[in-house]
């Protein structure tokens, strides 16, 4: 029989029990449900222990260590020098305070596991920030994402919506290859090459060159050298950088250890009083300080006394006081606020010593008494009679605000370091302090304002603890009235002070000065006292130091904690006297005292020095005097009285109170007549202690005339005894509350029942009022009322309590012999204590399995097992039976078994609520059990007993069938008892036989599998199984208990399997989850089949708890120091090889995950990426292809949890599985390395930030129905987790588990999304650089095989997907090498149209980061010259290159043109000194390209800078399309994107115009109908610059035709051009009867209808567009300077329009005074212009056509289309002046013709050419009556004939007012001649011929308007007439012919017509 069993016969009948019940357990199993689960599934756990030593040797680094945990003694924390004990013989006590004394004093017994540590059960929020503090002192890794963004990005937007390319284009990869060159794009007459470029390419300077570029290597060589790189300065802990992603909730295995208990400290203040003074200083003044809650109308602290008084006031009381103590001369005390709020105060209050009525001592301090030597004589003579009586004075209170805001100003304004609280006496009211306060900052207004509004309580605690010191001096005191003592009053007036009322009280002041520092209390006070005058550590040396005092806290709400030290306090307040009634002979009494003593006795010898001195005075005296109120009989006091208690508190002790009258007479007289001081009134007493009980609480009590009787002191004074004469009858006449604070008198009833019953059995003094009959029936009665006792109190008595229940169960008192039979009720008793401290609403934290922070500090801690007594023959197994010849002590792990084992009904369900403390209260048990026995030496197979281990399978059993039948009826109870029995099961682990531990491990196992595969839905059994699975795993020896195998040793198997008849010929492969795999490492195996199952069932909850309990515990894996060496990283990777073929099998719902989520945008070129390899079209072993996609959740963890495998493993083995896998699989593999880049990439700073400001949670709407329906609403976790995410507004009367209050150090956890900024760099880049090691890896283990060029090429798309998004510029440099390296592998086809790697290689030219534009540049390099050297494939790269930078520069977010400038100067560079290749052609086609690409890039770039100028803009994307001009496809994008922007802004005809030459393209490239563009050349005469000699492209078609022709149709019919959308159908007819589509046809010729059709209408009505000449001059112009340009501008525009426009757009961009129009068009020149400025000149200009082109331009619209020749006039003289007589008027006209024909793609076009027509005077005036002939035409001919147009043109040639101007040509040019003074010219003549014109078509037009006008114009007519004919009859002589005359033709003033040209 073993120790344990043999004590357990006295119990009765529980050893039958005990078989009873096994047998019936076994009835009651589940084993039907057994069938349902295959053999297979349930694989046998190896016997470790025999095995271990066999397959680990002792010596393995991975192996169990021996001596893995320690019993060890920890000293007690105490902050005092010495433990706090009673001064009195403890041998009288009672036992309860005998027993919380050893408890306040033991030190404790602790169970070390000397490498828990390393456990994921410990990895708290503490562990995990020193392990990202490690993490993040890593070099940083730099992203492009994160760099300060060039300007170019503002303009991303822009170009962005410029670059797409219409889906339905076909790829440019089906282009044939075409050679470009510089010249083809580039070389064009009116753009050479740079002339947009900011910087010319030659003065660029270049990256630095990679010096082993050149260098010719075997690929082995260079993969070798790459490798060595990749691998330097890497993260080893790749998941610690991962661990801030992971969620802290689903952190099942978290079993935080207890904290050492300690005292709960609320928000310490240190306060020193540095002066207090009246202004009229003259006695000693004595003053308290205390906290109030103005709110709660509750004192928070004991008072702290303090004097400042000076020396020789001090000497005035030497009377009274012989000495003082140095704990009395505190001036600084520590204050200990719990709950800080806006309404707590510091209160001061002042006294002096008694002299009589108040208002007359008052008076001298408020009025300047000059009777200064008065009032000190008087105040002497009071300190000398009177001197140990004081009476009130004054108070003050600052306000914790006042405090904080000081301390605020303070930090401030540092010229001050007061807050002035001044009081002045001329104002002093309540409204004055009110408005102090105010000033201070603190919340006196009314609550509406909401600058002021005080801060709620849990924003003012941060800042009670980060305060600065401040110091608070008070100016003045508010007088004490005598009626307003009380504590209800002073809350009255902290309330006015705080919130102003209608009629606040009025207070008189009393001018003074208090002057306190506040500072936050540092850790460590040197010469500390604690409320007891116990010294704190550390004490000072020096003993004469003032020490500074602990203010014991009065808590508004107590803290539900334990007690840790000794106390024994009691506060006495006198509240209330009335003596009204009391008549006596010796007078009345008025001014009345009360002396309170302790009395142990009836004598007054028996006062006890108990009463704590206040300042100035002895440590301790026998007596205390409140203070005196003269002259009133009913006095409200406010005094607090401290007595210490003694320990021995016994029936004898009592409180007496004597009143006195106190003598205050004012005369001197002569000492005889002096009367007494002293007259006793009266007395009452109060006794301390009944039946072992404490007095408390308030008390109203009568007062005895006279001296009480005795034994007075055992009865309470409401007795009204016989013979005695009592004040009033008998009537309680005084009111007294005692409050004690005390650590030895719990003051709980049933609590001290159960103490007495204790020490009644225990110690055999059993009350005479029980009776030994009753004895155990009490006991009985006192245990099982024991829970109902206040649980709060419960709490603080935790320790003694449940010590003295672990004795009871193992130790059994026996009455008269008998040993008592009490386990059954202890053990329920346990629990039910248990179960209340759980449930607790206040107080206690309890962690998310709901366990109670007070128990586990007790099992850890405080617990003291009883244990038998041995003797050191005795230790060691097996244990004698005669160890305990008393029997009197059990073994409480073997007892609480036994009693849970047979426990039934409410006893079994109380012990399943709280299965987690028993168990940690048996593995405690436990653990000390092998240590005081020995057990700990034996093998671990003979540590514990068969019966002890009999009853844990039982227990065991019973506890997962209790899970199996409860599940779905109370979650909370089912969810709690997993992780219970889990944790349980971890425990021992670490101290019982492992193997017989695994045996339970598959127990539960198979019952769980047996229960799930019976039931259709049971996803809460399996979420349980796995997090049962996922505790056990946390196990810090988790590695060793899986025998991993050695780097040297075979897989054998550690037990013969009873599969090997199954097992094939051939070796699974190493990622196949095999038997043998999980028989010898069996928890891995474990986990790794409950992993497959969980991810081939429908449930994402499920899915994602299986992958968070594997990625768990890879993250602890990779913060244990003792798996850092890669070999032993490599042996643990071993254990989870299968987990490849896991994820390979799930790789379809991974990549439908992905879909959804893959945002990122694409180039068309690597479009085709995905079919390389989709899993789901290449595997065949791929099931349920209907199956969901995973949440993103799990999609991100499972693969994270790949990406660390891939790290840890060896390649070896990596390079075997990859060997081993079936060829159809390895692209599968491949994808699932591109999904990995895709789960992992860094999404930069900025976007990190964002998450966090929006709080995003990482629970999602799956994890919600996981707390609701599975957990169940009721389960600690669910209520634990809404708790955290509704924050701590518990619902009042609600019985909480967890209050934030007093969470202490372990607060809520922050955010988990919320890590240090580098770490989610450094992920991203580790996981980058694992990813690409595997990819090589992958690549050179498939090098022999028949697939490695596939596998090659598949590797490269992944590489260029991964370089596409964000990558660190450390990562990229190892990618280029990749790329490089792949490059060589592929050869030619790594150019193929689907890679793209062109456009990803250029996108990393244009990088910011210097080192990855090198690696950029000399990857392109390289690529450049790798095809080169292979042949007739450099083309293809350059076609490539040169598309790809269009695509590029509106994608990239980190695009520099500066940066591309410096990687193409690179590559030049290159190819410059490229020793190889210099005697080829290959170093000019590389400058021909890099000079191309460097144009394109300067133009393209230029448009940000002008995206506010349109007409720039548009020349530029022109410019740019032509750079593409053999580039059909992006041409035609471009094309495509200058008609949008032209639509946008209403330029209809030049949309129009850019799909016509996108049309003229498509028809050069099919080459239309034989003519190709020319085709529209009759639309346009500029569609001819689409023509060109390139191959044709057949993937251009006639739809593509069509559709830009209907396009531009419609747009040219909207601008009105009908004529040219006849032209354009004129091309679209024949195609459409080609392909005989008849409606389209139809279509077409109803638009032609509606054309011409409106043609007619607006004939004569038409409008087009306005022209003007516009030069720019200056250099802020940049390229335009100098330039001149033809702005082709809406109908009708005026000039001062065109003005206004740009004077506005340039004066914006360069600054209005900077800007200056030139309005002429003279000539400008430059250099006559200031530098500074920007000069623009502006002419309005007209169509200009030679006479011939006017002959067949007849129409309007004629004479408005396909123009380029433009002309302005310049009027001058001879002389300089621009105007002169008409002799001297010369005229200047310029023709300017442009590059192209309006109208074009562009509205503006460079003029290329001018030339100037000057006209002598003679051809103006010519000119001039030619203009008027055809106006007089125009006006005439006009049908319908228009009256009032007629007669304005009419007035306008013959009219009286302008008749001058005809004639006066005549007379100047034609007089001459007519006279003969001149001959005639051939211009004269034409000239007269001109006015004869004039002249009959002035009659004509004169002629019809006779016939159109009515009878109210006839006189008009008449005078028009009349006009006419003046008019003839002068011209009359002057138009006749002439002779010629022979000689020269002259000019009328004699100057020859070249001279007028030398003039010009």
């Amino acid at each position: 029989m073993t120790l344990g069993r043999k004590y357990q016969q006295p119990s009765g009948n529980a050893g039958d029990a005990r078989k009873v019940y096994a047998s019936q357990s076994k009835v009651g199993t589940l084993s039907g449900c057994s069938s349902s689960i295959s053999l297979c599934d349930m694989i046998e756990p190896p016997d470790y222990e025999e095995v271990a030593d066999r397959l680990m040797g002792p010596r393995d680094p991975l192996a169990y260590p021996p001596h893995d945990m320690e019993l060890c003694t920890v000293p007690r924390r105490i902050r005092t020098v010495t433990h706090v004990l009673p001064d009195e013989d403890l041998s009288k006590a009672p036992m309860f305070v005998r027993d919380c004394i050893r408890t306040y004093t033991s030190d404790y017994t602790v169970v070390e596991h000397k490498h828990r540590q390393h456990s994921g059960s410990t990895l708290g929020r503490e562990r995990l920030g020193a392990r990202l503090e490690r993490l993040a002192t890593a070099p940083r890794q730099l992203y492009e994402v994160d760099e300060d963004q060039v300007p170019w990005n503002t303009f991303i937007y822009i170009v962005a919506s410029l670059i797409q390319v219409p889906e339905s284009q076909p790829s440019s990869g089906r282009q044939s290859v075409a050679s470009i060159s510089s010249s083809s794009s580039c070389n064009e007459t009116l753009t050479p090459r740079g002339s947009w470029a900011s910087l010319d390419l030659r003065s660029s300077s270049s990256d630095p060159l990679l010096p082993d570029l050149f260098e010719r290597r075997p690929p082995e060589q260079q993969d070798a050298i790459n490798e060595a790189r990749r691998l330097e300065n890497r993260q080893a802990d790749l998941l610690g950088l991962y661990s801030p992603y992971l969620d802290e909730e689903e952190a099942v295995e978290r079993r935080l250890a207890a904290e050492m208990p300690s005292e709960v400290a609320g928000h310490r203040i240190l306060v020193h009083c540095h002066q207090l003074k009246l202004e009229l200083d003259v006695e000693p003044l004595f003053a308290s300080m205390a906290l109030y809650d103005a709110k709660e109308k509750k004192k928070l602290s004991e008072n702290f006394y303090f004097n400042l008084n000076s020396e020789c006031t001090r000497q005035m009381l030497s009377a009274h006081v012989p000495h003082a103590d140095l704990s009395t001369m505190s001036r600084s005390a520590v204050f200990d606020i719990m709950n800080p709020s806006a309404d707590v105060f510091l209160v001061v209050r002042v006294e002096k010593v008694l002299q009589g009525d108040v208002n007359e001592c008052v008076e001298p301090y408020i009025k300047d008494d000059k009777n200064r030597e008065k009032v000190r004589a008087g105040a002497q003579a009071a300190c000398s009679r009177l001197g140990k009586y004081r009476m009130p004075l004054a108070w003050s209170a600052v306000s914790l605000l006042n405090i904080l805001s000081g301390s605020d100003r303070d930090e401030r304004d540092t010229g001050t370091n007061t807050n002035s609280l001044d009081r002045k006496a001329s104002s002093s009211s309540l409204e004055q302090l009110r408005r102090r306060a105010g000033e201070v900052g603190g919340s006196l207004t009314r609550k509406g304002s909401v600058e002021r509004r005080a801060p709620p309580a849990d924003e003012l605690a941060p800042q009670l603890d980060a305060m600065k010191p401040v110091s608070i001096t008070v100016t003045s005191f508010f007088k004490q009235e005598t009626d307003k003592l009380r504590d209800e009053d002073l809350y009255k007036f902290l309330a006015e002070i705080k919130r102003p009322s209608s009629a606040p009280k009025k207070l008189k002041c009393i001018p003074g000065t208090l002057k306190i520092e506040v500072a936050p209390c540092p850790e460590e006070i040197k010469n500390g006292l604690t409320p007891e005058l116990a010294k704190l550590q550390p004490y000072g040396a020096d003993e004469n130091v003032r020490p500074t005092k602990e203010v014991l806290p009065f808590p508004a709400h107590p803290v539900a904690a334990p007690h840790l030290q000794y106390r024994n306090l009691m506060y006495v307040n006198v509240r209330e006297i009335n003596l009204n009634a009391y008549t006596s002979r010796a007078g009345s009494a008025r001014n009345i005292t009360v002396r309170v003593q302790l009395m142990s006795g009836e004598q007054q010898a028996s006062a006890l020095p108990a009463i704590f001195g206040r300042s100035s005075c002895p440590e301790y005296t026998s007596e205390a005097f409140t203070t005196v109120l003269y002259h009133n009989k009913n006095p409200s006091l406010y005094d607090e009285i401290k007595i210490k208690l003694p320990a021995d508190l016994g029936d004898q002790h009592h409180l007496l109170f004597t009143f006195l009258h106190i003598s205050c007479q004012r005369k001197p007289v002569a000492p005889e007549q002096e009367k007494n001081v002293e007259t006793v009134v009266g007395y009452s007493w109060l006794p301390l202690c009944r039946n072992g009980k404490l007095t408390c609480g308030e008390f109203n009590l009568p007062v005895m005339q006279e001296e009480p009787p005795p034994n007075y002191s055992y009865i309470f004074p409401d007795v009204l005894l016989p013979g005695t004469r009592w004040i009033d009858n008998h009537k309680p006449i005084f009111s007294v509350t005692l409050d004690a604070h005390t650590t030895v008198h719990p003051l709980d009833n049933y609590i001290e029942r159960f103490a007495v019953a204790c020490e009644a059995v225990q110690e055999g003094n059993i009350p005479t009022r029980i009776g030994l009959a009753n004895m155990e029936a009490e006991l009985r009665a006192s245990i099982s009322e024991l829970p109902t006792a206040n649980v709060e109190i419960l709490s603080r008595y935790l320790p003694y309590v449940l010590d003295k229940l672990l004795h009871l169960l193992v130790a059994p008192p026996s009455l008269a012999g008998a040993p008592l039979n009490i386990a059954q009720d202890v053990f329920t008793c346990l629990a039910n204590v248990f179960t209340d401290v759980c449930n607790m609403n206040e107080g206690v934290t309890c962690d998310p399995h709901g366990r109670s922070s007070l128990i586990t500090a007790y099992i850890q801690y405080q617990c003291t097992i009883p244990r038998p007594s041995l003797a050191d023959r005795d230790i060691g197994l097996p244990l004698p039976p005669a160890v305990m010849s008393d029997g009197s002590c059990k073994i409480l792990h073997e007892e609480l078994a036994l009693q849970w084992v047979v426990a039934s009904g409410a006893t079994r369900d109380l012990a399943m609520h709280n299965s987690w403390a028993l168990f940690e209260l048996m593995i405690k048990s436990m653990c000390e059990y092998l240590y005081w026995s020995g057990a700990h030496e034996a093998p671990r197979k003979a540590r514990f007993p068969d019966q002890f281990t009999d009853d844990i399978t039982t227990l065991v059993n019973n506890v997962t069938t209790e899970i199996i039948s409860r599940y779905g009826k109370n979650s909370r109870l089912t969810q709690s008892l997993n992780n219970s029995l889990a944790f349980f099961l971890f425990d021992l682990l670490s101290i019982a036989d492992r193997g017989y531990v695994f045996n339970l491990i598959r127990s539960y196992h198979k019952q769980m599998s047996a229960k799930i595969a019976s039931l259709p839905d049971a996803v809460p059994l399996v979420q349980y199984k796995l997090a049962f699975l996922r505790i056990i795993c946390s196990h810090e020896h988790y590695v060793a208990l899986n025998l991993p195998v050695g780097s040297s040793s075979g897989a054998a198997s550690p037990a013969p399997s009873v599969h090997s008849h199954a097992s094939h010929s051939s070796a699974p492969p190493p990622h196949a989850l095999t038997h043998e795999h999980r028989s010898r490492h069996y928890l891995a195996g474990l986990l790794l089949h409950d992993l497959t199952g969980a991810l081939e069932l429908q449930s994402p909850v499920l899915q994602c708890a299986a992958v968070n309990a594997l990625l768990s515990l890879l993250t602890a894996h990779d913060a244990d120091p003792r798996l850092a060496a890669a070999e032993a990283r490599a042996r643990v990777a071993q254990l989870y090889m299968p987990l490849l073929g896991i994820v390979l099998d799930a790789a379809p719902m991974l990549s439908r995950s992905a879909g959804a989520r893959d945002v990122m945008q694409f180039d068309g070129e690597m479009g085709q990426f995905n079919s390389l390899y989709n899993p789901s079209a290449n595997d065949p072993d791929n099931k349920q292809p209907g199956r969901p996609p995973f949440n993103s959740e799990t999609h991100r963890n499972l693969l994270m949890c790949l990406v660390w495998l891939l790290k840890s493993c060896s390649r070896a083995a990596l390079a075997q599985c990859c060997a081993e896998l079936p060829p159809q699989r390895l692209p599968a593999l491949l994808h699932l390395l591109h999904l990995c880049f895709i789960a992992h990439e860094y999404k930069g700073r900025k976007e990190l930030l964002k998450c966090q400001q929006q709080n995003v949670r990482k629970t999602t709407d799956i994890k919600a129905k996981l707390e609701d329906v599975i957990l169940g609403q009721g389960s600690a976790r669910s209520d634990f987790i809404m708790r955290r995410k509704g924050g701590s507004s518990a619902v009042p009367g609600r019985r909480e588990r967890w209050r934030k209050d007093w969470r202490g150090a372990r607060d809520a956890p922050p955010s988990p999304l919320a890590p240090h900024p580098a770490l989610p760099a450094a992920l991203a880049a580790e996981v980058s650089l694992t990813l690409l090691h595997a990819l090589e890896t992958i690549v050179q283990s498939c090098s022999n095989l028949e697939c490695g060029q596939a596998v090659c090429s598949a590797a490269l798309q992944v590489v260029l997907r991964a370089m596409q998004r964000n990558q660190s510029a450390a990562v990229l440099q190892h990618m280029f090498a990749t790329v490089r390296s792949l490059i060589v592998k592929l050869g030619w086809s790594c150019c193929g149209e689907e890679s793209g790697i062109c456009r990803v290689l250029l996108r990393h030219c244009a990088a910011l980061c210097p080192a990855t534009r090198a690696h950029a540049a000399a990857a392109l390099y390289a690529l450049m010259r790798h095809h080169y050297q292979l042949g007739n494939n450099f083309s293809r790269v350059k076609m490539q290159v040169t598309m790809s930078l269009s695509s590029l520069v509106g994608t990239s977010t980190t695009f520099s043109e500066e940066s591309l400038r410096r990687a193409l100067k690179t590559i030049l560079v290159y190819a410059e000194r490229d020793p190889d290749l210099q005697q080829t052609s290959f170093p000019e086609q590389v400058k021909d390209l890099v000079f191309n690409l460097h144009m394109i890039l300067s133009d393209t770039v230029k448009m940000k800078e002008f995206q506010e100028d349109p007409e720039m803009l548009l020349d530029l994307m022109h410019r740019i399309a032509r750079g593409y001009q053999h580039s059909p496809d992006l041409r035609l994008t471009w094309l495509n994107n200058m008609a949008q922007k032209h639509m946008e802004r209403s330029n209809h005809t030049e949309a129009g115009m850019c799909l016509v030459h996108g049309a003229a393209l498509v028809a050069e490239q099919m080459n239309a109908r034989g003519r190709g563009a020319a085709l529209l050349e009759r639309v346009t005469h500029n569609a001819l610059d689409e023509s060109c000699a390139d191959t044709l492209h057949h993937h251009l078609t006639h739809h593509e035709l069509q559709a830009l022709l209907e396009h531009a149709a419609s747009e040219l019919m909207t601008a009105g051009m009908y004529e040219a959308v006849n032209e354009v159908y004129k091309v679209l007819i024949p195609i459409a009867e080609e392909h005989r589509d008849y409606k389209k046809l139809a279509n077409i010729h109803g638009k032609l209808n509606e054309a011409f059709t409106r043609i007619d209408q607006l004939h004569g009505k038409r409008v087009f567009g306005t022209y003007f000449r516009v030069s720019f001059y200056g250099a802020l112009f940049g390229d335009l300077h100098g330039e001149e340009f033809i702005y082709k501008e809406h109908a009708l525009t005026k000039l001062p329009e065109i003005f206004s426009r740009l004077e506005n757009f340039y004066g914006q961009r360069f600054g209005a005074d900077n800007v200056v129009i030139i309005k002429d068009s003279n000539i400008v020149d430059p250099s006559t212009l200031p530098a500074d400025k920007a000069h623009i000149q502006i002419t309005y200009v007209e169509p200009y056509f030679e006479p011939h082109e006017l002959r067949t331009r007849t129409t309007h619209s004629e004479r408005n289309y396909n123009i380029k020749r433009f002309m302005y006039a310049t009027p001058f003289t001879v002389g300089g002046r621009a105007h002169g007589d008409i002799a001297e008027q010369c005229k200047r006209k310029t023709i300017l013709t442009t590059a192209h024909h309006f109208p074009y793609v562009k509205t503006r076009i460079q003029v290329v050419a001018r030339t100037q027509i000057i006209l002598t005077p003679i051809e103006v005036a010519i000119e001039d009556i030619q203009k008027k002939i055809n106006e007089l035409a125009a006006a005439t001919s006009q049908e319908p004939a228009d009256p009032k147009i007629l007669q304005m043109v009419v007035q306008g040639c013959i009219g009286t007012t302008v008749n001058q101007g005809p004639l006066e040509l005549a007379q100047v040019f034609l007089a001459p001649v007519a006279d003969g003074s001149q001959p005639p010219t051939r211009l004269t003549n034409k000239l007269r011929l001109a006015f004869k014109d004039f002249s009959k078509k002035c009659h004509d037009a004169l002629k019809k308007n006779k016939n159109l006008i009515g009878s109210d114009q006839r006189e008009y007519q008449r005078e028009l007439e009349r006009n006419y004919a003046r008019f003839a009859e002068r011209l009359a002589p002057l138009v006749l012919p002439h002779h010629k005359h022979h000689h020269a033709a002259q000019l009328s003033n004699g100057v020859s017509k070249p001279d007028y040209k030398l003039q010009a």
